[in-house]
């Protein structure tokens, strides 16, 4: 199994990076309240921060507006998964503590202000592709896997390349059903996306901290690597 991103998507945005965190042999099955006093402390951070008033215009969100825009998606109708977050977060409404792992995305996520997700691998049978879409894929909503649709031709999805299946349509925007993360989620690829104006440092300590946050609270093992347009591919 291979995960990769397509020469399309480096040859329009060539300076987008993926770190990609594959954890195996997890344990995803309890709750955890250092998890979620972390979760809230990220909360709190993004709530008192007032750069964030306007969250919009704030660089690392205008900059995934922008990209949304060039892929023909609306931002306002269809967010950028850091720009929903921001927002919600910033509503004053706390984020619920639905499992250990999507915790760590979300504590993640508000601290760096960077997409980052992750899937089950235990549903994929091809490679984990990131590109454009062909338009025949199947999108299944994340909660009602019987409502389903194709993404837009050229739309940037990430897909398995075997059957079709969309993981995640509008390259950060909203996840399907089938790769969700459940309490029985042991084996995961963690995504942490970064389009400038974020430092390739400060992508790199986002993603070291959230192997530590999996190492320390789903135990397994874990694999780190960064996908760039001189080496968009790797072995699982």
């Amino acid at each position: 199994m291979r995960i990769l991103v397509a020469p399309e998507v480096f040859e329009r945005w060539p300076e987008y990076r993926r770190y990609v965190v594959v954890g195996k042999d997890l344990d995803n099955a309890e709750e955890d309240p250092a998890l979620l006093d972390l979760l809230r402390e990220a909360e709190l951070g993004v709530r008192n921060d007032p750069e964030l008033e306007n969250y919009k215009e704030y660089p690392l969100i205008s900059a995934w507006r922008s990209v949304f825009e060039q892929m023909g998606l609306n931002p306002n109708k269809f967010p950028p998964s850091i720009a929903n977050l921001i927002k919600r977060t910033r509503s004053g409404k706390d984020l619920p503590f639905i499992n250990r792992l999507v915790a760590i995305f979300n504590i993640i996520s508000l601290k760096y202000r960077i997409p980052c997700g992750g899937d089950d691998l235990a549903c994929l049978e091809g490679d984990l592709r990131l590109g454009p879409a062909k338009g025949d894929e199947v999108f299944a909503h994340l909660g009602n896997p019987e409502a389903v649709e194709n993404p837009e031709p050229g739309e940037i999805i990430l897909h398995d390349t075997a059957n079709g299946s969309v993981f995640c349509r509008g390259w950060c925007w909203k996840n399907g059903d089938p790769s969700k993360i459940t309490p029985l989620t042991s084996n995961v690829a963690i995504n942490l996306d970064s389009m400038p104006p974020m430092d390739e440092a400060t992508h790199r300590m986002a993603s070291e901290e959230l192997v530590r946050l999996l190492e320390s609270h789903c135990g397994g093992t874990s694999m780190v690597r960064l996908i760039e347009p001189g080496n968009p591919s790797f072995e699982v």
